[in-house]
């Protein structure tokens, strides 16, 4: 079943430069706002702008600005499973998996 969602104009636009979706494509699709903060996304950095620096990640920015579309009780449960040590290839974390370990000793 999917669900219709209007994304933000700002939102769109910088997810659409992380998977590279041309202003073109967003404003055949009806989404000229967008198309137009996506040229300016991709225009050159300014002075201002450090290059590489950890803010201009294109990634980061777009999941920045879906988090802050997001209500802050659902915002908290995405930062809190985000923190959460990543699972070893069994599933297990590393902490669940070192307590087994001494278990059997």
């Amino acid at each position: 079943m999917r669900i219709p969602v209007a994304a933000p104009d700002e939102t769109l636009a910088r997810m659409a430069q992380v998977v590279n979706v041309s202003a073109d494509q967003l404003r055949q699709v009806g989404r000229s706002i967008a198309a137009e903060l996506l040229d300016e996304l991709a225009a050159p950095p300014t002075a201002a702008s450090t290059p590489g620096a950890p803010d201009s990640n294109a990634q980061i920015e777009a999941i920045t600005a879906l988090l802050a579309t997001l209500s802050p009780e659902v915002r908290q449960e995405v930062l809190r499973r985000i923190s959460q040590p990543p699972a070893n290839e069994t599933g297990q974390t590393e902490s669940q998996d070192n307590s087994r370990r001494r278990k059997a000793s």
